[in-house]
């Protein structure tokens, strides 16, 4: 086959009349139109649209409520596929299952059969085990636009981890509960019909001791104590496989190995796309889901599977260009080729030809680290990947080396900071290599060398270059060595490289926008929040990234601004821009759009209209976390000498199918993308613009998103987010680590390591 054949998790829905007729009543009040929903339950669909509360009957004998009225299907689509909603739901009920919600057609598959810890023992599970369960659990849900342009269901796979026994039986069992997360009924769900019996279990606190036959909680939102008896581990993949192999032995290990390949056999792209098909059957073996009294639907198979479907426009991107020269002649599809033909980006004006580079370790690892520090600097000599090493890849003249070896342990975290301390004292530092070990990344706060060596020299202005231990006992190196190397420069401030965009007529900026939300502990409510920024330009080149204060929720927005602005002036100014220059600015970000954010962007666009010729902005949500599968029927994966194929149906990466006007999915993760045989079918990128925008090429903005998917200096090859996305994250869970540690300077970030990439 000589193209893709794109195929969906969506199923598409015909309708078999253009109008449908109900009764319209006037808007109401919440309290009144829940009340009206629970008279009408079983007779009627109850729904705010335009106009009023539309009572659509849904059988011949239902009474009129309301002004009577026809819909017409197109101008009320979103009522339309509520009444296509509410019919999964009965469908659902129909076919013997229970509902996890009141308003999504979600359900467990919990037949003996569907088993697949059972599948994953041969059948002959033991005894010790035969509470625990992993079910396959679906979702389906009604949607106005599809990937074919019409309406239709989008079908959720997913895995439901459950243990049966209470917190009570599991410590007479000998389980250590800990330190866990527990879920009970506080009675703060309202149970409704059909209702799963697992619905209204919330999670209650963890376990901070055990007190007779109650449960003693911390990070507990309300009652301190529930008895042992009527609370459950929540049912988290670690957790559960914690109980299996504790409950289970060597058998149980044995058991969750062979789970993998069963778990796969349901969430690998194969079998997503299976059980999609079986929906569509279960939904159209009776031919027509009446959905009101005088309207049914036909639901077809996945688009892209059938004939009959209509066609899904799709186009294939490019994977970028990546530039090493600012005169875009040094151009290569490779980063890592291209760096070693031609250096990096900046080598004409780095500054930092001879870093200084200060390296903390224990002691007792200086021989191993020493061996380690002259194949990173010289490289490793025969080896295609990193036979040039640090110094000759990166064009840098040479290099001082100050080394701070330390008695102490790899947890001893005291020792880190006295030694980091120490290496501060010494003279100037370019950069930090702090040698840490697995044996502390369960580590946190105050008690984990790494942050406390992080806290210690970003304080002083020095970014920090950790490697584990471990790394470097490996006989393999070239492949680490090469990635360290990569963010070390960027680090230290270089530019390793930037890809060929095209050149815009506007002075365009792409700013990421995230968040980190202070928090006691998990349970807890957010107590402020710091808004964080990374500004790009247009050929994706790094240029800052700021912080803002950590602010309570109503100063949030003024906070954020004051952050955006600061950052636009700084980049104005570098960039020198002229009052006739037009001025293009694309807002991403990865959850979506709040109220805050859109209102600080507002105002910061809102000032700087009228002082340039013209400024347009996009406000883009760009996010992975979404229920669209996109499979590739004539994808057979890759397969090597190592094991079996990779990425069976899972299409190649730079495929953009749009979704309506304003929204536009994009394969980010190909066959070779994927880690194993047994990884899930990877999630496209989703792109949504937001209404406000009044740059709206959707087109353009997901050629940009891609483009940017492949410029982390994190890494030598693409990331399933673009830069702006992956950075803002990186900078918001160091922060929110960073601020337990003793001492921590959180203005530093945006004062002495501004133009630092100290995150990576």
């Amino acid at each position: 086959m000589s193209g893709p054949l794109l195929a969906f998790n969506f199923l598409p829905v015909k309708f078999t009349s253009g109008a449908f007729k109900g009764g319209l009543v006037d808007f109401v009040s919440h309290e009144h139109l829940d009340s009206l929903r629970a008279e009408l339950a079983e007779t009627h669909v109850v729904s705010r649209t335009r106009g009023g509360v539309a009572c659509i009957p849904l059988t011949d004998d239902a009474e009129e409520r309301g002004t009577p009225t026809t819909f017409v299907t197109r101008e009320y689509q979103r009522l339309t596929m509520k009444l296509v909603q509410q019919a999964l739901m009965r469908s659902v009920v129909e076919w013997g299952y229970k509902l996890q919600s009141p308003r999504r057609a979600a359900f467990v598959s919990r037949s003996p059969d569907k088993d697949l810890l059972v599948r994953a023992s041969g059948n002959t599970m033991p005894g010790a085990l035969s509470d625990l369960h992993v079910y396959p659990q679906y979702s389906l849900d009604s949607r106005t636009i599809g990937p074919n342009g019409g309406p239709g269901v989008i079908v959720t796979v997913k895995t439901r981890y459950e243990i049966d026994l209470t917190v009570e039986e599991l410590i007479t069992r000998g389980v250590a509960v800990r330190g866990l997360y527990v879920v009970g009924d506080n009675g703060t769900y309202q149970p409704f019909p059909d209702m799963d019996p697992y619905g209204t279990r919330r999670t209650v606190g963890a376990i901070d001791r055990v007190d007779g036959t109650d449960l003693v909680l911390r990070d507990a939102p309300g009652a301190t104590r529930i008895p042992a008896g009527e609370a459950w581990l929540e049912s988290r993949r670690e957790v559960f496989n914690n109980v299996t192999t504790s409950l289970g032995g060597a058998g149980g290990a044995r058991i969750l190995r062979q789970l993998d390949q069963e778990a796969f056999g349901l969430m690998g792209a194969s079998g997503r796309l299976k059980k999609t098909t079986e929906i569509a059957n279960w939904l159209s073996k009776d031919g027509q889901l009446p959905i009101a009294r005088d309207l049914a639907v036909v639901l077809g198979q996945p688009v892209g599977t059938s004939d009959e479907s209509r066609a899904t426009r799709w186009t294939r991107y490019d994977e970028p260009v990546f530039t090493f020269d600012q005169a875009g002649d040094k151009t290569h599809r490779s980063v890592d080729r291209g760096l070693n033909a031609y250096g990096p980006f900046d080598v004409e004006f780095f500054a930092k030809k001879k870093p200084r580079i200060a390296v903390v370790m224990p002691r007792e690892h200086k021989g191993i680290v020493e061996n380690f520090l002259t194949k990173f600097l010289n490289g490793v000599p025969g080896d295609g990947v990193f036979s040039q090493g640090f110094i000759r890849k990166y064009h840098l003249t040479g290099y001082e080396i100050h080394l701070e070896p330390f008695d102490g342990g790899p947890t001893d975290a005291r020792a880190y900071r006295e030694a980091c301390q120490s290496a501060l004292q010494s003279g100037e530092i370019d950069l930090a290599i702090v040698i840490t070990s697995e044996a502390q990344v369960h580590l946190t706060g105050n008690d984990s060398p790494y942050l406390v060596a992080k806290s210690v020299f970003m304080g002083q202005g020095v970014p920090v270059q950790e490697i584990q231990v471990e790394t470097a006992r490996m006989d393999k190196l070239a492949h680490p060595l090469n990635t360290i190397a990569l963010a070390s420069y960027a680090k230290l401030g270089g530019i390793p490289f930037v890809i060929a965009a095209p050149r815009a007529l506007a002075q365009e900026l792409v700013i990421g926008i995230g968040s980190a939300h202070v928090k006691a502990s998990r349970n807890a409510e957010a107590e402020r929040v710091v808004g964080i920024t990374t500004v790009f330009s247009a050929d994706g080149n790094y240029l800052l990234s700021s912080t803002s204060r950590e602010a309570d929720y109503d100063e949030y927005p003024r906070e954020l601004l004051r952050s955006l602005t600061e950052s636009i002036n700084a980049i104005k100014s570098r960039n020198a821009w002229d009052p006739t220059d037009e001025i293009r600015l694309m807002f991403h970000v990865f959850k979506p759009l709040k109220d805050a954010e859109a209102t600080a962007v507002k105002d910061l666009v809102r000032d700087l209209t009228g002082r340039y010729a013209k400024v347009e902005f996009a406000f883009v949500q760009i996010s992975t976390d979404h229920d669209w599968v996109m499979f590739d029927r004539a994808s057979t994966g890759t397969s090597g000498s190592r094991g079996p194929a990779k990425g069976y149906l899972v299409p190649e990466r730079g495929y953009a199918v749009p979704i309506g006007r304003d929204e536009m999915l994009v394969t980010v993760s190909g066959p070779m993308d994927i880690k194993s045989p047994l990884h899930g079918a990877p999630k496209p990128m989703r792109l949504k613009l937001h209404r406000e925008s009044t740059f709206t090429d959707i087109e353009y903005l997901s050629r940009q998103a891609f483009r940017f998917t492949a410029m982390s200096w994190r890494r030598m090859y693409p990331s399933n987010k673009p830069v702006t996305i992956l950075y803002s994250d990186l900078i918001a869970g160091l922060l929110g680590h960073l601020r337990h540690v003793r001492n921590w300077n959180a203005d530093a970030v945006t004062t002495k390591l501004r133009w630092s990439r100290w995150f990576l």
